[in-house]
């Protein structure tokens, strides 16, 4: 269970990563986020509000390329925008009431079937067990760990060496007491799944010792949880995870490998597919790129070739996203990835990977803006949630489809309004040039920030009320995409800045709206 802490903490850092400057300075373009004004705005169709047809019309006629430098010496920001302004055509714009879906029985029913069909699936749990020989190898560690600082091999001083000494001890008894009732052995095949969903509590009250299920239950008590391995006699590992939670968004997950389980079971719903890299043609993949640094450089898994074409790849991939009634995802992403697989992630194989997102009205629904992540006190009670993007990736090599990630999946429940109208493009660009340099401030005494802008698009993103996980609206926004170099000189491609269309608000990526 400590790897599954491990990757919890490292999800939440990324997280926390993302987040913009959390207060705006006294400055007149900041403009208060009220969702009720926004609406009446969005209702607006009077004489002085922008339609769509009039903004396509003012960017096809002046800002197909929109270009600009600027800087900000007191804040210590440089801007250089190049970037093609990028506006769907379609009839309308809407504004969307959406909700957090959850993985039903019948879609987890679907998945296995599609994709393993002959397969027996066995108790997830089961697979990372606590024998006497795991635990006896921790014991060993700890022991190690102990005759390390009597040897003074950690260059501490004394006061410190007593204190971790202390902390050992005291895990190395309880670990010494875990082994006397430890099994000798454990049969995954003992274990059939009966491959339901169940609440983590009713789980529980069947087996409160199981580390899994009291780990799960201390993340998020009223989740749904589904974990099921296979016994690998087929020749690779499969292993499918489903999580409804309320907390940390709802999952499906599936991934097989022919060099071990891969941990899929992580209560955090991230981003994307974790742990893959774009790659680099001729070259061995870098995940330090991706904040992956295990110290060791992964195998490339030569069980797992990648000779199929792209083409082929993604006909198995629609192929599936037919079978399981996706039909709102669009592929927008795709390209050849490395990905780390294996228990101990020993080994990387490249995949074709495919990302979709949902389209409406022909427009790409683009999260990267809408994470909603809540981590504080509030009054009496310490609130930590999180909403994450909805996405489907798909990764597919000469094995098939070996990893498919259905996330954050939304409830379109109601059209808020039909045909919104939004800012012109003028005024978005005013607000954009105002805000990036405040949003990017430098804080400390030294250094720049440097920012470049490549690419400006109009799609959806899902916002949510201040006070509210239950729901949010898709509302059209402006994304503003390209690489920035903070002042320490370390570089993202990333978005850079979002600009809600219809009030011209700045979206806060940390709170989602």
């Amino acid at each position: 269970m400590r790897k599954k802490s491990i990757v919890f903490l490292l999800a939440g850092t990324m997280v926390l990563s993302l987040a913009g400057c959390a207060g705006s300075p006294e400055n007149s373009v900041v403009k208060e986020k009220n969702l009720d004004k926004m609406l009446e705005q969005a209702e607006n169709t009077g004489e002085e509000a922008a339609s769509y047809d009039d903004v396509l019309e003012e960017v096809e006629g002046n800002y197909e390329t929109y270009q600009t430098q600027f800087q900000n010496d007191s804040l210590r920001v440089k801007v250089d925008v190049d970037a093609r302004v990028q506006v769907p055509e379609v009839n309308k714009l809407s504004v969307y009431r959406v909700s957090q879906k959850k993985i039903s029985q019948e879609f987890l029913d679907s998945v296995r079937n599609a994709l393993t069909d002959d397969v027996t699936y066995y108790e997830g749990r089961m697979q990372n067990a606590r024998t006497k020989s795991v635990i006896a190898r921790e014991i060993q560690e700890r022991k190690d760990m102990i005759a390390d600082l009597k040897a003074g091999k950690d260059g501490l001083d004394e006061e410190s060496v007593q204190q971790y000494k202390s902390e050992y001890e005291q895990v190395l008894q309880e670990l010494e007491a875990e082994y006397e009732t430890a099994p000798d052995d454990v049969e995954l095949t003992d274990y059939p799944s009966d491959n339901k969903i169940y609440s983590i509590e009713e789980l529980c009250s069947r087996d409160p010792e199981d580390e899994f299920y009291k780990w799960e239950y201390s993340i998020h008590p009223d989740c749904e949880v589904y974990y099921g391995v296979s016994d690998a006699k087929d020749g690779s590992c499969h292993a499918l995870f489903v999580q409804n939670s309320s907390d940390y968004g709802n999952c499906l997950r599936y991934m097989n490998s022919k060099y071990g389980y891969s941990m899929i079971s992580s209560a955090v719903v991230e981003d994307d597919m974790e742990l893959a890299v774009l790659k680099k043609e001729g070259e061995i993949p870098d995940f330090t790129e991706a904040g992956i640094d295990l110290g060791k450089t992964p195998e490339l898994a030569d069980k797992e070739p990648l000779t199929l074409s792209e083409e082929a790849a993604r006909g198995q991939a629609e192929e599936l996203m037919q079978k399981l009634n996706l039909t709102d995802y669009k592929c927008c992403e795709s390209g050849i990835y490395s990905q780390m697989v294996g228990k101990e992630y020993d080994y990387y194989r490249d995949v074709y990977k495919f990302l979709y997102m949902r389209s409406m009205d022909g427009v790409f629904v683009d999260n990267s803006a809408g994470f909603k992540f809540v981590d504080e006190w509030r009054g009496d009670e310490y609130t930590k949630k999180a909403w994450g993007n909805e996405a489907v990736v798909i990764a597919v090599n000469d094995n098939g489809i070996v990893d498919f990630r259905y996330l954050t999946p939304l409830s379109v429940d109601e059209t808020v309004v039909e045909k919104t109208g939004i800012k012109s493009f003028q005024d978005i660009k005013d607000t954009f040039e105002q805000m990036v340099v405040i949003e990017n401030a430098v804080e400390g005494e030294d250094g720049t920030v440097s920012i470049e802008v490549t690419d400006v698009k109009l799609v959806y993103t899902r916002i949510s009320e201040k006070d509210s996980f239950d729901t949010g609206l898709v509302v059209p926004v402006w994304d503003f995409e390209g690489r920035i170099i903070d002042e320490f000189g370390y570089e993202e491609t990333r978005n850079i800045l979002s600009i809600n269309a219809i009030d011209g608000t700045v979206i806060n990526r940390r709170l989602g709206y």
